[in-house]
């Protein structure tokens, strides 16, 4: 029962057009922490709520793997287009570059004259590469190496006439290339931007769940349990160097001894942590407009930067919060130290 009502939720946040599931389903569907977290008698309420969590989680990947799937069999599809634009923005020929990328294979294994032939064939076609890019030639560049510091400047002057000459000779298409230039800026700014506010948001609480377990109450009740284990196997490695069994009225108050200490611990540091989960997770609800935004800021630099327009499903981004606090719900009862140590009798 409880496992199709966990399909109904997902099924009612499926986009049809491409089955996929949005994160918000997987946040509605994850549990509350129990009240009774501190108590040894709520074995029961744990093991559901753990088991609760391991079963969304393992829709969640199901989820992520099929996207994965998808963003793999796109981008095959989509790395002739990106090479075709990578060549097309150079200012190469195709011709030139399978031409080069022929003899690079060619020559594997060459040696003397041959690898000789094949470098300087590899050269010249170098050459006319770099003349259709950047109108200079490999001469010119083997040339300024062996001049000094007046020629440089000389042959630089030139350079620059030479490439305002071109921009005068077709001021439109120059100043075309500027507006491009300053909106790829543009949308370069509003990315990091939006980038760089959530990753301060995200490292906050990072900070702040780092920050329980330093805290100076907790380690020193932590010390204190230390302790009283060590108590307790001083007790049995004398006891049993003398040939007899420990004591159990003491062995019993060190265990009552350590059981509050235990319940102390987790009664000053699960308040804490589940304030900053609570924290954690009205955060990962409330950016989930600012990171479908980021997903479309961040398809958009990719488009502008390669001329492939390789969108992926909606929510990836979230999907991956959502993968993050549920590891911080899971953590939700780590300060419960009570264990089989704690039922030993003798």
């Amino acid at each position: 029962m409880k496992t199709f009502l966990t399909a109904l939720v997902i099924l009612s946040f499926c986009v049809p057009v491409n089955a996929q599931v949005r994160p918000e389903a997987f946040m509605g569907m994850l549990p509350s922490v129990p009240g009774n977290i501190c108590s040894d008698a709520n074995k029961q309420d744990k093991e559901e709520f753990v088991a609760k969590i391991d079963e969304i989680s393992a829709l969640l990947q199901t989820e992520l793997d099929r996207r994965s799937e998808n963003q793999d069999a796109d981008s095959d599809a989509n790395e002739q287009m990106l090479i075709s634009n990578t060549v097309k923005k150079s200012g190469i020929s195709p011709e030139l570059i399978q031409q080069l990328m022929a003899l690079e294979q060619q020559s594997e294994g060459a040696t003397g004259e041959e690898k000789e032939a094949y470098e300087a064939q590899k050269r010249a076609i170098t050459d006319q590469m770099l003349q259709q890019s950047k109108n200079i030639s490999l001469g010119e560049l083997d040339n300024l190496k062996t001049m000094d510091s007046a020629g440089q400047k000389a042959w630089a002057t030139g350079y620059a006439v030479e490439a305002q000459a071109e921009v005068n000779a077709d001021p439109q298409k120059y100043k075309d290339q500027n507006a491009k230039e300053m909106q790829k800026h543009n949308l370069q700014k509003k990315y990091k931007q939006l980038t760089d506010s959530l990753n301060a948001q995200q490292n906050k609480y990072m900070q702040k769940f780092a920050e329980i377990d330093e805290d100076e109450e907790g380690k020193n009740l932590l010390a204190i349990i230390e302790g009283i284990r060590e108590k307790i196997a001083d007790l049995y490695n004398e006891t049993a160097k003398a040939g007899r069994s420990p004591d159990q009225q003491i062995l019993v108050a060190l265990r009552s001894e350590m059981y509050l200490a235990k319940v102390s611990y987790c009664n000053v540091q699960t308040p804490k942590y589940i304030s900053v989960l609570d924290e954690y997770k009205s955060f990962i609800q409330s950016s989930m407009p600012a990171y479908y935004r980021l997903e479309k800021l961040t398809n958009e630099v990719m488009k502008m930067q390669t001329g492939v327009n390789n969108t992926p499903e909606p929510g990836q981004f979230g999907l991956g919060n959502v993968s993050s606090y549920i590891k911080r719900l899971l953590e939700a009862c780590k300060y419960n130290l009570y264990g089989p140590e704690d039922l030993t009798i003798g």
